[in-house]
């Protein structure tokens, strides 16, 4: 697709900085919220971190579930070769699209996603993550979480005005505008709730951070 042939190009161009940046971006919170996914997410036997960027999600599930197989699944090749890198030699990183993920139906346990939801296809992307899910199977989502009216028009003053001189140093201008147009993508927490429902996920945990600009969601397969 080439929304993900373009996301390949963004992400491989900042790899060197893209965890400084978020972190940045997220005043240093990110990780914490990472590990809260985590924890509040069923173990299981394999767990799959999808638009796993530099790996971050990987390693806080080794560092959680050390006996759990992690497969990281990303577009961008250098961003695989960073999580190479900087996690256990025990994981696997394919390059694969979110679409067609290289699994057998009902293999996996969990699904992560990590400020990815928002860039997806979200019908495509569950229908996918449906199939490969085991009985009871999860859906384990951080994300921007739309919130209405005045909060909302902040979030995107920080995002095209505040952020943008740094952002504009890092990425160019038609990549940055990337991440501030997703926001127009992202659900609120009730919004998200609703969808996944109507693919037979039932919310089982949930945490909202920022004054609710981050929702921390975990969704549950019920058949």
């Amino acid at each position: 697709m080439a929304q993900e042939k373009l996301a390949a190009k963004i992400f491989d161009s900042v790899v060197t900085v893209y965890d400084r940046f978020l972190n940045f971006a997220t005043f240093n919170r990110i990780n914490a919220w990472q590990r809260e996914l985590v924890k509040n997410t069923p173990s299981g036997d394999v767990f799959v971190d999808v638009g796993t960027g530099t790996g971050e999600i990987v390693r806080k599930i080794n560092q959680e579930y050390p006996d759990t197989q992690v497969i990281g699944i990303d577009v961008a090749l250098g961003m695989l070769k960073v999580a190479r890198e900087k996690t256990d030699r025990k994981n696997l990183f394919i390059q694969a699209s979110a679409y067609n993920l290289p699994f057998k139906t009902r293999s996996i346990d969990a699904v992560f996603l990590s400020l990815v939801f928002r860039h997806l296809d979200s019908t495509e992307a569950v229908t996918e993550f449906d199939r490969i899910l085991k009985e009871r199977g999860c859906i384990s989502i951080l994300d921007i979480s739309r919130p209405s009216g005045f909060i909302y028009r902040v979030i995107y003053f920080f995002a095209d005005k505040l952020f943008r001189p740094f952002g504009e140093k890092i990425f160019t201008k038609e990549e940055y505008n990337y991440f501030v147009e997703s926001l127009e993508n992202s659900r609120s927490e009730e919004e998200l709730t609703e969808f996944m429902e109507g693919y037979s996920f039932r919310k089982i945990y949930s945490s909202k951070k920022f004054a609710g600009i981050i929702s921390i969601v975990v969704f549950q397969k019920v058949k």
